[in-house]
């Protein structure tokens, strides 16, 4: 590898930051791929990042160490553990993201809980060649043992011929309405453990009754959510349909559904997070989810021929629910992909990854937390963000919800009336009774 290295014009190795590094010039990241790019995997997102001023580059670590991140239960802390050594840029860092506290005891760092900082500095570690280990939230280690115990014994057991058919015909039937191969593999997953637990019966030998009893004597102790009982329902049900004998829904409970309002931001935040990157790609990126209100599949899914100039509308295809749709895009918007188109050339899709097809999703997760870091946002959200506030904030200037549903794609009204609840148009003019109030 080292061989390798040399070869970049310019290159040294500094002991002090145990990597190699190359003076930043103009056309050295191309330079560098040029060389080394068929050979090892190039951050391509810390290259076109590198903040205005930098005089180095690094371009390989020559060491890794590892990083543990995670949540300390019923602390409101997530502690950062490093299994080697350590540089004290890593700690300035971390201290972006509020009080940083050491534990010799423990020999680990602790911060105020956050996901915005556990995914941000998940993020900028791998960015530098460090291997990361975030440990999420799981059930008490007694339930995750009697979970694994109980659920292992159940899938070693095999589905008799009956059972086996009806998984099949539900993987038919998902298969043949096109879901997502992900949601098939997760629903056969959910039936064959119903048919396993009930291995020693036919399936039309079970009911309402057998399925309520799995889900009190099996689910709900082992610590499953209300989530994945709700898909189970789901697959049950479907499954008995295709067998020609379908479950009254009058007798299937559902768990209770909660009512989250979707996480908005202030058009000041907005501003800040549109403003952060320095980069004309990530910023555009961003730019067309916010001004568009598009999801992150489909900020990626946009071709160069989605683009209609002449009539200044984005032509959004097979969005969710294979739902076409047409949004206009702002002048101020066409002028940053004009920039953009100028400096970047793509061939075929707007966003291309370094070696050419789409722009990956992860790619585009990552730069949405490295803008909100840089716009000192500590909110605990995702990309969706974006689309969510675009809905809000045309709702709070007056734009009828029935656009705004065509806008966002939504079959039905009522998945975008929820953004009237947090929409401030309606707010702004309730009087708070305490305005009325001697007080002092």
């Amino acid at each position: 590898m080292i061989a390798h290295v040399r070869k970049v014009n310019g290159v040294r190795y500094s002991g002090t930051h145990r990597c190699w590094h190359v003076e930043e010039r103009e056309g050295i990241a191309e330079w560098v791929r040029s060389i080394l790019g068929d050979l090892y995997d190039i951050d391509a997102l810390a290259l076109e990042a590198l903040p205005q001023g930098e005089s180095v580059t690094s371009i390989l670590p020559q060491r890794r160490c590892r990083v543990e991140i995670g949540n300390v239960p019923g602390s409101g802390k997530i502690m950062i553990k490093f299994h080697g050594l350590y540089e004290k840029e890593w700690l300035a860092e971390m201290r972006q993201y509020g009080h940083l506290e050491y534990l010799r005891e423990r020999r680990e760092w602790r911060l105020p809980w956050s996901r915005v900082a556990v995914d941000s500095l998940s993020d900028w570690f791998t960015a530098r060649g460090l291997q990361v280990e975030v440990r999420r939230d799981k059930p008490p280690a007694a339930v995750r043992k009697m979970r694994e115990e109980v659920t292992g014994e159940v899938r070693a057991r095999v589905l008799g011929q009956k059972s086996a058919e009806a998984v099949r015909l539900l993987g038919n039937n998902l298969r043949e309405k096109r879901h997502s191969e992900s949601t098939v593999k997760c629903y056969l997953s959910m039936i064959e453990l119903f048919l396993k637990y009930y291995h020693d019966r036919e399936p039309l030998d079970t009911g309402p009754a057998e399925l309520s009893s799995f889900m009190t004597d099996f689910l709900l102790p082992l610590g499953y959510s209300a989530s994945y009982q709700n898909q189970m329902v789901t697959a049950v049900k479907t499954t008995f349909s295709l067998l020609g004998r379908p479950m009254n829904p009058d007798n299937l409970v559902r768990p209770r559904r909660s009512r989250a309002l979707p996480k908005v931001f202030s058009k000041e935040e907005i501003s800040k997070i549109l403003n952060a990157s320095g980069n004309i790609k990530h910023r555009l990126i961003l730019w067309m989810i916010y001004s568009c209100g598009l999801r992150r599949s489909e900020v990626l899914n946009i071709s160069l021929t989605d683009l209609d100039r002449s009539r200044n509308i984005l032509h959004i295809r097979q969005g969710k629910g294979k739902v076409d749709r047409i949004v206009p895009v702002s002048a101020r918007v066409w002028d940053k992909i004009d920039e953009y188109m100028a400096a970047y050339e793509p061939v075929t899709w707007l966003f291309e990854g370094q070696r050419g097809g789409k722009y990956s999703a992860g790619s585009v997760y990552a730069v949405f937390r490295r803008a909100l870091r840089r716009a000192g946002i500590r909110k605990e959200v995702g990309v969706h963000a974006l689309r969510h506030s675009y809905a809000t904030h045309l709702h709070e200037g007056g734009l009828d919800i029935r656009f705004i549903q065509e806008l966002l794609g939504h079959r039905s009204s009522r998945t975008t009336e929820v953004y009237t609840h947090v929409s401030r148009r309606n707010l702004m003019s309730v009087k708070s009774p305490i305005d009325d109030l001697d007080l002092k």
